[in-house]
């Protein structure tokens, strides 16, 4: 352990960052606390409400969502330590920075991974035969996947500490939980956290840009294949037999019809991935060329919004989860879709029933009140 850094009895600690500036960051980190936990259970409450949302792609979207959520959790941690006045780093403060700051990394890293998943498993929905999408995500491969994606960022984040290389704890230039900028090895291990995750935005992209790429051929056989028909329906105006001839198989399969949902999925999940990009580029940026560290407090703080912002993109954006956030935000249980609880099967027949009963009643008020 670190030996207390210490003054005197009466003072505190020098301010490298103004406390007025620290209040207003601890603030901005508790209204992305409460945002995010709110969003992410409510994210999380409407996978479980709705059999719709079940989908293997939504379970890397729920496991972000719990990612999210122990991040905006621990975000209060930080903002005490901001506006905390401290006399000297004592002991168990600085333990208890170090498990926040600890855990913080860890869940922002798990999100980086997750993003890759999501990708991936779009990348494979898309551009792949359904029953090649079902072989390569079976429960057993999606449970080893998820497996790894908790733990590779714990390994990589806590690894380094253990030989020596860094020290988490209170940051006496930040005023604030974080990676100790007094320790010898301190960017050394800031590098080794940000090399080990670099590579996974730039694959995240290459996903994306290899499903916008099927998408532009699959939309150009589509093209061909409505041309090829239109010729052989004004043929067959000529030529009675030519209409008994079919298209070839060989043009159907190219031609597989991607459902219009699962676009406008892919934008939801690729806004969601454009946004996190914005994110983390800065702190990125910011560890690479060792900026100074009111940069790097402030660049951090602009990670952590990332994790009260998907709710949000879900909301107004994804066609599904939209539907079941506003059924739970009304109360009107009897409008989610494909319902997971019998109660709530039962409160959909009640409400249709209610609904044809009124109806009839209505239709026979008429019928009584028409001369």
């Amino acid at each position: 352990m670190e030996e207390s850094v210490g003054v005197s009895n009466t003072s505190t600690l020098p301010e490298y960052i103004p406390k007025a500036v620290r209040i207003a960051d601890a603030v901005i980190l508790l209204c992305i606390s409460l945002t995010g936990i709110i969003g992410n259970v409510l994210t999380s409450v409407a996978y479980i409400l709705s059999h719709k949302l079940r989908t293997k792609t939504n379970i890397f979207v729920i496991n972000l969502a719990i990612a999210d959520f122990l991040t905006c959790l621990f975000l209060p941690f930080v903002s005490w330590s901001l506006v905390k006045d401290v006399v000297y780093i004592e002991p168990q403060f600085d333990i208890i920075c170090g498990f926040v700051i600890a855990a913080l990394t860890i869940f922002a890293s798990t999100s980086i991974i997750l993003l890759f998943s999501i990708a991936v498993n779009r990348y494979v929905l898309i551009t792949r035969s359904h029953k090649e999408y079902e072989r390569f995500y079976r429960t057993r491969n999606i449970a080893i996947w998820l497996f790894v994606s908790w733990t590779y960022p714990f390994l990589v984040n806590l690894l380094p500490l253990l030989f020596g290389v860094g020290h988490l704890g209170f940051d006496i230039k930040i005023h604030a939980c974080g990676a100790r900028t007094d320790h010898e090895h301190s960017h050394l291990y800031d590098l080794l956290v940000v090399i080990s995750f670099v590579p996974m935005p730039f694959l995240v992209t290459v996903c994306y840009l290899g499903i916008y790429f099927h998408i532009r051929r699959h939309n150009r056989r589509m093209v061909s294949y409505n041309l090829s028909l239109l010729r052989r329906r004004s043929s067959s105006q000529n030529d009675p037999q030519s209409s008994r001839s079919a298209v070839p198989k060989t043009d159907k399969s190219k031609t597989r019809e991607i459902a219009p949902n699962h676009l406008a999925i892919n934008r939801n999940l690729f806004l969601v991935l454009v946004i996190y990009m914005v994110c983390l580029s800065p702190h990125i940026i910011g560890e690479i060329v060792n900026a100074p560290y009111y940069v790097i407090l402030h660049t951090t703080i602009i990670v952590a919004c990332n994790s009260c912002l998907n709710p949000i993109i879900y909301g107004v954006k994804h066609p599904h989860f939209r539907q079941v956030f506003k059924s739970i935000m009304l109360r009107q249980w009897s409008e989610i879709p494909q319902p997971a609880y019998k109660w709530m099967a039962a409160s959909q027949q009640a409400h249709s029933h209610d609904v044809k009963m009124s109806t009839h009643v209505t239709l026979d008020h008429e019928v009584l009140t028409t001369p």
